[in-house]
């Protein structure tokens, strides 16, 4: 008796939950990246270890992210508007805090380790040119240095008394202004730069790039003001996830990997 009194206990409360109405999925999320790679971490295809990270995150939390390649102007003017719910690699900035939402310390800084990914910022010389860069120093003629159009760089440069024209999107269009003698000097992010500097018969003898790094640079998954708005316990829990996924064995192997150590 007092097993069927339990059996007809579990077939109520099982006919209870099928009454209840079915929670809805929560809509995808539209994510801005670069249309410009920036290897190891996006290439315009959706490749590189920071889509390695949000489709593990995607997995853990059952989300839905649907990765939009745009230039990265547009990027920021999307999350702005609020046609993007969020962008992949922003670094902070008063200016990049009116435009989306950051992943915040009780102290008000970013929080790094929550971030995407760690990145270097290095100067680049025309071999025969007058620029130079001890570490310390950075010299070019007029002040004037060759940068990616929309890239954080620009502002440090700018804050520094330096002269930073952004007139290219990649690294490739830099160094071929390097090489045209149009500059002396460059400073550009990411070991993309360093690989076409070090291995394209192009630029190689042609370009130097100098160390150490001039910056280092941390870059975040940024949302809009709107999307957080929204949701802000979805935002707080992915960026939670991306944490755990960075320090999990699986991730930091796939780093080991690609030769970058964070």
């Amino acid at each position: 008796m007092r097993a069927r009194r339990r059996y007809l206990l579990i077939l109520t409360s099982l006919a209870l939950l099928a009454g209840l109405p079915a929670r809805a999925a929560p809509p995808p999320l539209t994510l801005c990246f670069e249309d410009v790679a920036q290897r190891p971490w996006t290439t315009p295809k959706g490749k590189g270890l920071n889509f390695e990270l949000l489709r593990r995150v995607e997995k853990q939390l059952g989300e839905q992210f649907v990765y939009v390649p745009k230039p990265w102007r547009r990027c920021l003017e999307e999350i702005r508007s609020g046609r993007v719910d969020g962008v992949i690699a922003a670094a902070d900035s008063p200016a990049r805090r009116r435009l989306g939402q950051f992943p915040l310390l009780p102290d008000g800084r970013s929080d790094p380790a929550r971030a995407l990914n760690e990145d270097h910022a290095y100067v680049y010389l025309r071999i025969g040119g007058q620029g130079r860069w001890d570490g310390q120093t950075l010299y070019s003629p007029n002040g004037e240095i060759a940068v990616q159009t929309g890239y954080m760089i620009a502002s440090v440069l700018r804050e520094r008394g330096y002269k930073p024209r952004e007139l290219v999107k990649s690294a490739d269009d830099a160094l071929r202004l390097l090489v045209s003698g149009m500059f002396d000097v460059a400073v550009l992010q990411g070991s993309e730069a360093s690989r076409l500097a070090l291995q394209d018969p192009r630029f190689r003898e042609r370009v130097q790039q100098a160390m150490p790094p001039y910056a280092t640079l941390v870059f975040h998954l940024i949302f809009s003001h709107q999307a957080y708005e929204r949701d802000p316990a979805r935002a707080e829990a992915i960026w939670r996830e991306m944490g755990a996924v960075r320090q999990s064995h699986e991730y930091r192997q796939l780093l080991k990997e690609a030769g970058v150590g964070n």
